[in-house]
């Protein structure tokens, strides 16, 4: 479909504003497109990612089908439009966009990914030739082959075929080419556990809102906190407000609060108790704009956000905070395995990512020490394992009565937009358990530096009196 020069020039302006995250602007621009030309399919199609960042999924879907139905051969149209129904749990809607996105452009790597992770393979789907087939064209640029990798990995993990598997992710992960500076976070906890400390836990007693709204689900990624989160948006007083960065920018403004003009943590010390109650009045007022009438109680369950424990206490003193724990060979090796979209970077490097295991692991027994008591752990195997068990013990911290629909968690009609999109839209299995094993070899390395013996016991056979 060919575009008139003027148009296209206006097009890549506005697209450049949105991927600066400057909507506003580039919604102007698309709709003064739309008024003189509502037929346009790309400023409908724009237009409608823009929606779909302001959480207006209607209304982005409306936008997606209206230029998809003018302009059917755009491959990115599909491709896009199913990542959208992923989130929504429209599972079946969003694999039929992202093969049509595939036939329409065979090399669409972050096609193949999408699909990929939706899917569990047999050793005799087609798609894995068509990957392989792919990757051995050296017709791919870089970030494409990216995609292609980790799709691979996918497919040849989901048929046991591992050291392949582990293989692609290795190359997938290198080709994101994401940089980690572990010495400079680990400098930042350093400073964060100076600042706040038992001194700074009691000196912000009573301060900040008594308000019980706030539940925060913190942990390493991929270690169980989406899981917790749909349980408990599952009970009818409680809304699911997905992983906000909004602790992250609440962090950022204790520095123009602080008598000290110093970012954070250092500006911690020049707050005032009524600084921390306007914080927390500001970070309420945002999670019952995003909640609306949707319950009185509000998860934010942004994993990272143990790095702001300290700061939350002190702006809420009764909040509820769940620490998710799994595995942590299993945790590391869903990261790694996981192409994140942004964020994330330690987990692209197996060395850095298992130091960052180990800061994480530092600052919660940090305020598992200074804050004893008030941070309750959920264990991912538990939770799988004793279902209803641990998942009244969860509702009892929260203080909330037992609802039927926190078991049946997968019938939830709500969006999820982390990687856990597909687990969540199920009833509660045990097949990411003990993965790692999988990969025993492969991980050895970031065993030892996280102190994980995975050694394989030795066993006697009973015949001859081998060990083996």
């Amino acid at each position: 479909m060919s575009v008139n020069t003027d148009l296209k020039a206006t097009l890549s302006e506005a697209m450049k504003l949105q991927l600066d995250g400057k909507f506003p602007e580039a919604e102007k621009i698309y709709l003064s497109i739309l008024a003189t030309e509502p037929e346009q399919p790309d400023a409908l199609h724009l237009l409608g990612l823009i929606r779909m960042e302001q959480e207006n999924d209607a209304e982005a879907v409306k936008l997606m089908e209206q230029a998809l139905g003018l302009f059917p051969a755009a491959s990115h149209f599909h491709h896009n439009i199913a990542g959208l129904y992923r989130r929504m749990g429209r599972i079946e809607e969003a694999e039929t966009r992202f093969r049509e996105a595939i036939r329409l452009k065979p090399d669409y790597g972050e096609a193949y990914q999408g699909l990929a992770e939706m899917v569990k393979f047999k050793p005799d789907n087609p798609l894995i030739a068509q990957v392989d087939q792919q990757l051995k064209s050296g017709m791919l640029e870089e970030t494409n082959r990216c995609y292609f990798h980790f799709a691979a990995g996918k497919i040849l993990d989901d048929i046991g075929r591992y050291p392949e598997a582990f293989r692609h992710y290795l190359a997938g992960n290198r080709l994101a080419k994401r940089q980690f500076d572990t010495g400079a976070f680990r400098e930042s906890i350093k400073n964060l556990l100076y600042y706040c400390s038992r001194t700074y836990a009691e000196r912000t007693a009573g301060a900040g809102l008594d308000s019980e709204a706030p539940t925060f689900v913190i942990g390493m990624p991929r270690s169980g906190t989406t899981l917790v989160e749909q349980i408990l948006s599952s009970h009818s007083e409680v809304f699911g407000a997905g992983e906000l960065n909004d602790m992250k920018f609440v962090a950022a403004q204790t520095q123009q609060l602080s008598r000290f003009d110093q970012a954070y943590p250092a500006s911690l010390p020049g707050l005032q108790k009524e600084d921390y109650a306007k914080l927390a009045s500001a970070y309420l007022a945002r999670l019952q704009q995003l909640a609306g009438n949707s319950g009185n109680r509000y998860v934010d369950k942004h994993p990272l956000n143990f790095q702001f424990v300290g700061l939350i206490f002190a702006m809420f003193p009764n909040a509820r905070i769940i620490h998710t724990v799994r595995n942590p060979l299993d945790t590391c090796l869903s990261c790694f395995f996981q192409n994140f979209t942004k964020g994330q970077d330690y987990s692209f490097n197996l060395t850095a990512l298992a130091h960052f295991y180990n800061d994480y692991r530092r600052i919660m027994e940090h305020w598992e020490t200074i804050y004893p008591g008030r941070i309750y752990t959920v264990r991912y195997e538990e939770m799988v394992e004793q279902q209803e068990e641990q998942t009244r013990g969860l509702l009892d911290y929260m203080g909330l009565d037992f609802e039927q629909g926190c078991i049946d968690f997968h019938k939830t009609d709500r969006k999820v937009s982390t990687a856990s999109f597909l687990q969540v839209r199920k009833p509660i299995y045990k097949s990411s358990r003990k993965r790692w094993v999988n990969y025993r070899e492969e991980l050895s390395e970031l065993a030892r530096i996280i102190g994980v013996n995975i050694e394989p016991p030795i066993t006697i056979t009973g015949q001859a009196g081998i060990l083996s």
